[in-house]
């Protein structure tokens, strides 16, 4: 099951390449854009608040519309450095200068300076992530952690974990067969 996931998360990787070079990049940014604005409004992001997205892709459709949208500062990271150099061209091309794309892992991201922390999809691995934001993320951070839905399970495995150390705080079931949970750290 865990392998159907791998080879969604690199099908998905490869798609995003694709579309980034050719007319659709934008279409494919406006179509998730309504989704990810009825998504974030349980976040409640404010204009002072410091946004990193761990696993940003190569079309970083959650950055940008977050950005045109929310007046905050985020940061983009993602392991591969062509899926970096083709979001920083996706964010130069929109002319957003609240958002910074770098290369980077979440396993030895600086986390500690972040108001909110966005853990896409296919982000592995989860757990040790988890254990390094219980850790090192301020007290007051907050978490979007996405899956995908309950029904996709058998398919992908059940991964629906919710770690240890964090509670629910919202969840919010996208048109786009993911589920994003709003987590903070439990004191």
């Amino acid at each position: 099951m865990q392998k159907s996931k791998g080879m969604h998360d690199q099908l998905f990787i490869k798609m995003e390449k694709l579309f980034s070079s050719t007319f659709l990049r934008h279409a494919y940014i406006k179509f998730f854009e309504r989704a990810t604005i009825e998504e974030f409004q349980m976040a409640d992001i404010q204009k002072n608040d410091a946004v990193l997205h761990i696993g940003c892709g190569p079309l970083p459709n959650t950055l940008i519309s977050l950005a045109r949208h929310s007046d905050a500062t985020y940061v983009g990271i993602d392991r591969d450095p062509e899926s970096v150099a083709i979001a920083q061209k996706m964010v130069d091309e929109y002319h957003l200068k609240n958002v910074t794309i770098e290369h980077g892992d979440a396993l030895h991201y600086p986390l500690g300076i972040f108001d909110f922390i966005i853990i896409s999809f296919g982000v592995e691995p989860k757990e040790e992530i988890f254990e390094r934001m219980k850790c090192e993320m301020r007290d007051d951070a907050r978490i979007i952690y996405r899956k995908q839905w309950d029904f996709m399970d058998a398919i992908y495995g059940r991964r629906d974990f919710i770690p240890q150390g964090f509670e629910v705080v919202d969840v919010h079931h996208r048109r786009d067969m993911l589920k994003s949970y709003l987590l903070k750290r439990i004191q």
